[in-house]
């Protein structure tokens, strides 16, 4: 007997569930706001869709023309909505509006909604705020009350010591808060009224970094000078130098003069200037970069720093003396050296009239003195070639191509440390010979015109413009081969620059 007793109360929940989501399909399922949803004052009561998304549209309209307020003890500020892209986020509000009393269980929602009714619902105010933009418009409006950081820094003085710029905290709006105030209240159906407060800044780069940086005066410097009339050979000079000033190098790091300096090409900034190559003056561009290169040599030797690659050049150069000079090929041939002190180094250039000058800052306090030596160890003859020239008459010789004496040279770095000397074998140099070649007349006499020789091949030794007939190496061509020479750049502003180590 209980079992159709059982079958009939089943039969009766069924039709009474479905009955009751008949109801509020029919009651509420037409796509209207149910009574007592308001948003910023406006009632949406029984709204459909298209009336609900109208009066949201009156509200957009609305916060566009409120101000917001911005407040910092006396000083207040007004921006508008539009300026730090704040909008109404008219689909999320319009969805929320319909969705109020609809997202609990169907048995639940008749409470819900009874609720609603009777005690109202007050829609959150939904809002696109652009952040970039309020962060913007918002510290360009509080600028007289906010101090930017001051990232410690150092500069070189007149006498070559090195001076550090203290670093200092500066006070910004703080912006995450502003933001999230002016959230809030505009949500809450508040006025825009928003107290702003500051918050400390560190700069990037603080007191103690740059101090433990090491730098505290001159390591070593070398001056070389130059022929100023060759002006695209001197412009070459410049734009190398300049690549080079101002480099900053940790301790243990390597620096390649190619990768720096970068490739030596007109699109780059280079002209065309005499340039070796087989152990002929030729033009190329770049030409006067070698240098740059060896004049840098000079300063790294003089500093004590790691040698790693060097090169000289296939025939002597008059800048520098024999054995101390580095010729460098984008792609080829490199100078590489390291900072192997603990501290970091720091690299100024300075070309200046006809002299250009590098000097090596680091920390003082391991200072030691350099002497730098060379040693011619052979000196290679050239060889004299007889060619024979039809247009030259018996008898006539024209000097074609004049010969240049090869060297082997030994270069030793001393360095006086503890008392005690240190001998340091650098890389030597081989300078080859160059032949001298010499046209010998086979033509009988004759009265008829004489045909003029053709131009010859004459080698010239570099500063790549003069000394055409040196046979002696140079001794010294450069300045700066004691302990630590004492020169000065060439005048500069009464103010030294500031160095920032991280811009």
């Amino acid at each position: 007997m209980k079992r159709p007793y059982l079958i009939i109360t089943g039969l009766l929940v069924g039709v009474f569930l479905a009955l009751g989501a008949a109801g509020i399909g029919t009651l509420y399922g037409q796509g209207r706001v149910v009574a007592g949803v308001r948003a910023a004052g406006i009632d949406l009561s029984h709204m459909d869709r298209e009336a609900c998304r109208q009066a949201l549209g009156t509200l957009e309209k609305k916060l566009n023309s409120t101000p917001l307020v911005f407040l910092y003890r006396d000083h207040t500020w007004t921006l508008s909505p539009p300026e730090v892209g704040l909008r109404l986020d008219t689909q999320a509000m319009l969805t929320g509006a319909l969705q109020a009393g609809r997202d609990a269980p169907w048995w639940l929602q008749w409470y819900q909604r009874w609720k609603i009714k009777r005690e109202g619902y007050q829609l959150p105010l939904m809002v696109v705020l652009n952040r970039e933009k309020f962060n913007q418009k918002l510290n360009a409006l509080v600028e007289e009350i906010i101090t930017p950081p001051r990232d410690a820094a150092f500069r070189v003085l007149p006498d070559d010591r090195i001076e550090i710029i203290p670093g200092r905290d500066g006070l910004a709006v703080d912006e995450e808060r502003a933001y999230r105030d002016l959230l809030a209240a505009l949500s809450a159906g508040k006025k825009p009224e928003i107290q702003l407060s500051l918050r400390h800044v560190k700069p990037r780069t603080t007191t103690e970094e740059v101090r433990a940086m090491g730098l505290k005066g001159l390591l070593a410097a070398y001056t070389t000078s130059f022929d100023a009339s060759y002006t695209d050979r001197v412009y070459n000079i410049r734009v190398a130098a300049a690549a080079l000033d101002g480099l900053l190098v940790p301790p243990g790091q390597e620096v390649s003069f190619n990768k720096v300096v970068g490739p030596r090409s007109s699109e780059a900034g280079y002209k065309n200037a005499k340039v070796i190559i087989n152990n002929r003056l030729v033009d190329g561009v770049g030409g006067g970069v070698c240098q740059v290169s060896s004049t840098l040599y000079n300063a790294v030797l003089l500093a004590n720093l790691e040698v790693l690659e060097r090169t000289n050049h296939s025939l002597p150069v008059s800048y520098v003396p024999v054995g101390r000079d580095a010729t460098v090929v984008y792609g080829a041939i490199d100078f590489r050296f390291r900072n192997n002190t603990e501290s970091y180094i720091y690299i100024r250039s300075v070309v200046s009239g006809n002299r250009l000058t590098f000097k090596i800052y680091g920390n003082t306090d391991y200072k030691v003195p350099v002497e730098i030596r060379n040693r011619i160890t052979e000196v290679l003859e050239p060889k004299v070639i007889r060619e024979p020239d039809p247009n030259l008459e018996r008898g006539e010789q024209v000097v074609k191509q004049k010969g240049v004496r090869g060297y082997r040279v030994v270069t030793e770095r001393v360095v006086l440390e503890n008392g005690r000397r240190y001998t340091e074998r650098l890389p030597g140099s081989f300078y080859r010979p160059v032949d001298q070649i010499i046209a010998v007349g086979t033509r009988e006499p004759s009265t008829g015109p004489v045909v003029p020789p053709p131009a010859g091949g004459q080698v010239t030794v570099p500063d790549e413009d003069e000394n055409a007939d040196r046979q002696e190496p140079v001794q010294p061509g450069g300045e700066g081969d004691q302990d630590l020479p004492d020169q000065s750049l060439p005048d500069r502003d009464s103010v030294p620059e500031i160095v920032y180590p991280d811009r």
